[in-house]
């Protein structure tokens, strides 16, 4: 597994990591997309440095309201028409929406399992999928949200949608003490 911030420069001091497991949630749905989310073991640790960081766990009764703001990355598409995909790394600030306010837009597709963002002029887009949509809490970046689904023109104006971390921090606590 390889990421860099941009992918067009040998510069930077890259890691390569090999994947020992993967761990899919047993409850994931593809067809109503809950429970969108999957845990990568890795053959040997990650070594910390500038550029590479850990991001923390919410509890499980952890709150993050509508309206904070909140950042997701990726190196998805920058326009949904876009036939490449950029060479940095993308950085979105973006609110929260409540479950209600996201149902105006995508209806009963919205579930508890699942927490909402933008429609504020930015957004995630193809190719942003399982990355992380994070949030300051107790001043610490915290993992609200993975990169899930969303409109298929990557709209700006319709939120996109994330796993709600939350919610599958029972099954990831369970992963974590058995492996």
């Amino acid at each position: 597994m390889t990421r860099e911030f941009n992918q067009r420069s040998d510069e930077e001091n890259i890691q390569v990591l090999k994947i020992a497991k993967v761990f899919k949630n047993p409850k994931f749905n593809m067809l109503t997309v809950q429970n969108d989310i999957t845990l990568l073991k890795l053959a040997t640790p990650a070594r910390f440095s500038q550029t590479v960081s850990p991001v923390c766990l919410p509890k499980a009764t952890d709150e993050f309201p509508p309206g904070l703001l909140c950042v997701t990355t990726g190196w998805g598409r920058t326009k949904y028409n876009a036939n490449k995909t950029p060479d940095k790394l993308q950085q979105a600030a973006l609110p929260l929406l409540s479950n209600a306010e996201c149902q105006k837009f995508w209806g009963s597709k919205i579930t508890d399992v699942m927490i909402c963002a933008g429609a504020s002029g930015v957004s995630s887009c193809k190719g942003d999928s399982g990355g992380p949509l994070v949030c300051q809490k107790d001043g610490a970046w915290t993992l609200v949200g993975i990169v899930s689904w969303g409109s298929g023109t990557c709209s700006t104006s319709v939120p996109a949608v994330y796993a709600r971390v939350t919610k599958l921090i029972p099954w990831v606590q369970e992963i974590l003490a058995a492996n």
